[in-house]
Order: C-alpha cells, then structure tokens, then sequence
C-alpha cells in the first residue's frame, strides 16, 4: 500500500485542522443541547477525516495483474543541464517543469509500454531500463534535481550516445517490438565540442522525436530553490539561455524521427496517436507492481454524509 497525495499532506492537514478549529469553537457557543453539539461535532470529524483519506489517494500495490501491454519499449533521453533550467516555458515557468509534465502525459498516453530513462549533463546515467512498471519511471524523473552550479562545466550532447545505444540494442535484441525514442534537450552546445552524428544509431530506432525547449530570445537560468540565477562571469549579469533548434534538427535527421519545438503540450499529441494506432495489444501477466486507487472506498459514504448534512440544514436551515 502506498499513498500519492493530490494535494501535499502539509498543506492539507493545517487547513482542514483550522477548519475543524472553527467549527467546533461555533458549535460549542450555539445555544443548544450538548447531545446535538456532540453529534454534529462528530459528523463533521467524520468528513474531513474522509476527505483527507480521498487526498492522500492511497493505493493498494498489485502483482501479476492482467494488463494491456504494448509492443513498444519507449525510451527517453533527457538534458538535465543547468540550462534546462531557464525560465521560458510557457511564459517563465523552466523548460524542465515542461518536460516533466509532457514526459507524464506520454507514460500516460502510453502505458501498457515500456518505459526506460537516460538523463545526461556532465555525463549519462540511466535512471531506469526498460522496465513495465511506469510510476517507476515517474519517480526516477522526479529524482532529476538543478545541477551544482559549480558542477556544470558546459554542455555536450555527445555525451549521451554510448547510454542510448545501450539499451537502444537491447530493444532491438527483442522480438515484434517497437523501439520508441524521445530525445529531450534545449540543443545547446557549450564546452566547445562538436555536434557528433547519431546516424549510426538510426537503424536502433523506429520512430519518435526530437523534443526542443526554450525560445530564441532565451530564459534566465535558476539553479536552486531559493531562485538564484546564473551569472554571466563577464558581464556579471543573469546569464540567458537560447534554444539551438540546428542541433536539435540534426539529431532527429540522423535518427529519421520528428523534430518537435515544445511550447505546448498539444504539438505532441499527433505524434502520440500516431504511435499508439501502430503498436499491437496483449493482455498479459506483469511482472511488475501495479497500483490500484481506492479512493472510491471513502468517496461513496463521503456523498452519503454530505447528503444527511444538506438534509439536516433544510429541516433545520442551519448547520
């Protein structure tokens, strides 16, 4: 069992503690019979104890459970630079909280596939190999942080091919499956190398895209929580961050898949579609762990109380 809160538990809890708070302070100065105090006090406890149940969404952990499995392995490729945290997502959001959301709504889109996760700046590490279980790869996505300004040391994107081909072969190794690669950068090149050819790992790959962030005025870049941006060290001022789309473009005419500039989530939808109407279905065993909602549970005598609650306040008509 495990709980995935909607709205986080800190901010929940207090409010519904301070709404508890007044009520039982307004009940208690009403001018009626204790039994009635009691009794609405307890209602009301019952509630907001059920509404926070609902909240913090608790899950019951399933295994070997009947699936719908796609024949795809889906891999992503993420730029976790510094620069991925410029400020010029969909107005001044980063481009990395972009990403995050249209990575979950491909995993969404796409689940029954399998999921697998390189992230690189200095170096590629994979987070996670192909694998069935897609929360997972939510939370190994969750684990990429801002990087130490005093870490980064330029951008290569070069650095990520020997990860890629790595599981990119052990996709291929694979019978009747789909080999699905989203590689997600802002295109930058900053340590001074050259853009390497990725054409020699076309034959690896049977579609997906190129994502591009950022814009060709730029964002300034925030590394940690505090909002402190990155300096220019010659001019002293917030360093900016432009998109470089001739790379990015490069990269997907090596692999033969799309180039998508992402300011929206709706410019990978087609995409989206298109793959799903191309891969196979099975029903079959997972290996893996699902996880089944069970909110429903206290949603059904959360209405029947909200209901005995309406009732009472029209014969009432009060609370």
């Amino acid at each position: 069992m495990i709980t995935k809160p909607i709205v986080p538990v800190f901010i929940v809890l207090p409010v519904l503690l301070i709404m508890l708070g007044i009520y039982v302070w307004v009940t208690i100065r009403k001018k009626s019979k204790l039994p009635f105090k009691i009794l609405g006090i307890a209602r009301i406890l019952v509630i907001f104890a059920l509404v926070f149940l609902i909240n913090l969404r608790i899950m019951d952990k399933e295994y070997n459970a009947e699936i719908e499995m796609k024949n795809l392995d889906v891999l992503f490729v993420v730029d976790s630079t510094i620069s991925m945290w410029a400020e010029d997502y969909d107005g001044n959001e980063t481009r990395m909280s972009g990403v995050l959301n249209d990575t979950e709504y491909i995993i969404d889109e796409l689940i029954g596939s399998n999921f697998g996760l390189i992230r690189f700046d200095n170096r590629a590490q994979i987070l996670a190999p192909f694998t069935q279980d897609h929360e997972t790869v939510k939370d190994a996505f969750s684990t990429i942080k801002t990087p130490d300004v005093n870490y980064a040391k330029g951008t290569s994107l070069n650095v990520s091919k020997e990860a890629m081909k790595e599981l990119l072969e052990s996709s291929n190794k694979k019978e009747e499956r789909l080999t699905i690669l989203f590689f997600i950068s802002d295109g930058e090149i900053t340590d001074g190398s050259e853009l390497e050819s990725f054409a020699d790992l076309e034959s690896l790959v049977d579609a997906g895209a190129v994502l591009g962030y950022g814009t060709e005025e730029g964002g300034e870049m925030v590394y940690d929580d505090w909002g402190s941006y990155v300096r220019d060290p010659e001019t002293n001022q917030h360093a900016i961050s432009k998109i470089d789309e001739g790379n990015l473009k490069k990269i997907a005419e090596d692999l033969d898949i799309d180039y998508i500039h992402m300011d929206d989530m709706a410019n990978i939808r087609y995409l989206i579609e298109s793959i799903k109407s191309g891969s196979s279905l099975t029903i079959e065993k997972s290996d893996s762990v699902t996880y089944k909602d069970t909110y429903f549970y206290y949603a059904i005598p959360l209405a029947i109380m909200l209901l005995l609650e309406l009732v009472l306040f029209i014969r009432r008509g009060k609370i």
